[in-house]
């Protein structure tokens, strides 16, 4: 053990890095979505007869909560493709928590696992309720039209009762669903014609509440090269999203055929680079 405080200061560097680096399983999650994008493929093949399922091409008179599961080009088997998404994403999340856990007992580092479970329950519950909400009720029912200024209002207030119940110390069970649901309607109003960011409306939802858990993902790891992946996969997704109308192949089985591919050789980076470190 040397005294001298500036060799002190390296060790304990050194130390954080390797505590760090030993915490690193983020290659698990990337392989994980990588392979559960890969297949739903079977159930992605566009239909070779579409049919128009929404006459004047506004919102449906009611919620459909696994509308947004699908993509935008029109699949066979719609419904299976959903329901298929809406199990793997709770099968996603929960598998990583329990590889967290399991790779916290096995190195003696843990990874919090609370904020990527409430991002991926925000994602979620945005997928299912904010986006059909936003949709079906704020665009149909509203009584003026939300323009850009107005929806930045609407999104500030909703944002803020989210906050509100979030921090609520009473009643948690019941608050933090209600702030969870507050907050997806807003970040949903992004996808107003005006604003013109395209979250998965009619499709491709998935894919945005897997970027927001990788984000998550990767602001807990504090990892370098699970940013970039987090930022390239999320860039390809709203590129897809906002492609995918002018880009038939993109907003069917090619696209998503994209984002697993970014997803598996990612997660094949990291693995291999975590292997390199040790």
């Amino acid at each position: 053990m040397t005294s001298d405080p500036g060799e002190l200061l390296d060790e304990l560097a050194g130390l954080r890095k390797r505590t760090r680096d030993d915490r690193h399983g983020y290659w698990f999650p990337l392989l994980l979505m990588g392979v559960l994008s890969l297949l739903s493929l079977p159930l992605s093949q566009a239909d070779p007869h579409p049919t128009e399922h929404l006459v004047d091409g506004g919102p449906g008179p009611w919620i459909n909560p696994l509308v947004h599961l699908t993509l935008k080009t029109e699949v066979v088997h719609s419904l299976a493709l959903s329901l298929y998404w809406l199990g793997a994403l709770l099968v996603a999340v929960l598998a990583t928590v329990w590889w967290y856990r399991w790779r916290a007992r096995r190195v003696g580092v843990e990874t919090p696992t609370g904020s990527y479970v409430r991002v991926a329950l925000l994602g979620l519950i945005a997928v299912l309720f904010g986006i059909p909400l936003s949709t079906s009720v704020i665009l149909k029912y509203t009584l003026f039209y939300p323009l850009p200024h107005v929806a930045a209002m609407v999104m500030a207030v909703l944002l803020g009762l989210a906050v509100l119940a979030f921090r609520a110390r009473r009643m948690r069970p019941l608050f933090v669903p209600v702030g969870l649901l507050l907050a997806s309607v807003a970040l949903s109003l992004l996808q107003l014609p005006d604003v013109g960011i395209d979250l998965g409306m009619g499709g491709g939802a998935q894919f945005m509440a897997i970027a927001a858990g990788l984000l998550t993902l990767a602001w807990i790891e504090r990892s370098v090269l699970c940013s970039v992946i987090a930022v390239v996969f999320t860039t390809v997704a709203l590129i897809v999203n906002n492609s995918s109308m002018d880009n038939d192949a993109l907003g069917g089985a090619t696209g998503v055929l994209l984002l697993a591919t970014v997803l598996v050789l990612g997660g094949l980076g990291a693995l291999a680079a975590g292997k390199a470190s040790s």
